[in-house]
């Protein structure tokens, strides 16, 4: 399938904007700048209380608007809600066993709505980083990597979630519609006398289409595998359509249920707030440069600080990131916004 023919490809692989901004708190400028690193977190932390179950409850909806029969008698519905209890029972698709860890950007310079939600009272900081510093690679394995992971905006849109959902279905779908076509036409071959439809059971029978069927289920996987591939990868990224002016962009980590988590190579690590211990992992954005012992230098364009910030915090900000090589002069927010 070419990428002009595969809309989920296209929006995984659209172009990353020039500048992209991470909005945050003080602490957080500190760590991220001081260390080269983003900090991603798990998405059961996140704000959005559908998180990752969102995709779910796409595909749910689609189950239920499914004609309960296609061509040839084949049970679609029936079909349609076995992959998906499949799919989303797996262990990278159960919330109660994926870890998937999530750094977030916008393309919002200077918003209000993310001043109050990230940079925590509006004191905080906007790390403007530009991305086409990177190799692409960095941040998104070719397609055919099998990597599940992934750099791109989030999709708000209903519509468009269902038709990413059922497009990744659809890889399933034609396998196993193809299976079926194939079984029926082998069964009117030896027993239909071409002017009645045959038995719908014998047909049942014939193609070994029952669950415990080991041919059929042989062939539902190879469908399945390629469904549940697509629909991760767009999991972390669907998000519920009152978040829409975020215009977040995502790079999502997923770590396998199988890896052992005592020898990852971003190792999990923990962070405190008032309510919970909120795990997280570090991935480097430094470019490092050629000195020797190698600095990490992060392709940082512009810096904002919040409505909130005082001028002494925009003098220690600027003196800050001279200290680490980063040659920018922090900016005010020109959001005319004071907490009272």
């Amino acid at each position: 399938m070419n990428p002009s023919d595969d809309p989920i490809h296209d929006w995984l692989y659209q172009q990353i904007p020039e500048k992209l901004w991470h909005y945050t708190s003080v602490q957080g400028f500190q760590g991220i700048i001081g260390s080269g690193n983003i900090f991603a977190t798990d998405v059961r932390f996140l704000n959005d209380t559908e998180e990752f179950i969102h995709a779910r409850k796409v595909a749910d909806d689609l189950v239920s608007k499914t004609p309960e029969i296609g061509d040839y008698e084949f049970p679609l519905r029936d079909a349609l809600h076995w992959a998906v209890n499949a799919i989303f029972g797996s262990d990278f698709l159960n919330p109660n066993c994926a870890q998937i860890f999530v750094a977030s950007f916008t393309d919002c310079e200077d918003d209000l709505s993310h001043w109050r939600g990230y940079s925590h009272g509006t004191c905080g900081v906007s790390i403007a980083f530009y991305f086409g510093a990177y190799d692409p690679g960095m941040f998104r394995p070719s397609a055919g990597s099998g990597s599940a992971v992934t750099f791109a905006p989030c999709i708000y849109d209903d519509a468009k979630k269902q038709e990413f959902i059922h497009r990744a279905l659809q890889c399933f779908l034609n396998v196993s519609q193809n299976k079926w076509n194939e079984a029926k036409q082998e069964f009117m071959k030896i027993h239909g006398s071409g002017t009645t439809e045959p038995d719908f059971g014998k047909i049942m029978d014939f193609a070994n289409a029952a669950p415990s069927g080991q041919e059929y289920m042989a062939q539902l996987k190879i469908g399945l595998v390629e469904t549940r591939r697509r629909i991760f990868r767009l999991a972390g990224l669907l998000k519920h359509r009152a978040f829409h002016q975020e215009r977040e962009w995502r790079l999502v980590l997923p770590i396998s249920p199988n890896s052992d988590k005592t020898n990852l190579i971003l190792p999990i690590r923990f962070r405190s707030t008032n309510a919970s211990l909120i795990p997280y992992v570090e991935y480097p954005l430094g470019l490092f440069s050629m000195g020797a012992p190698p600095t990490p230098l992060l392709p940082v364009n512009d810096v904002l600080l919040g409505p909130g910030a005082s001028d002494d915090a925009a003098n220690a900000a600027l003196d800050f990131l001279k200290s680490k090589s980063i040659k920018i002069v922090p900016r005010r927010s020109d959001v005319p916004y004071r907490q009272v």
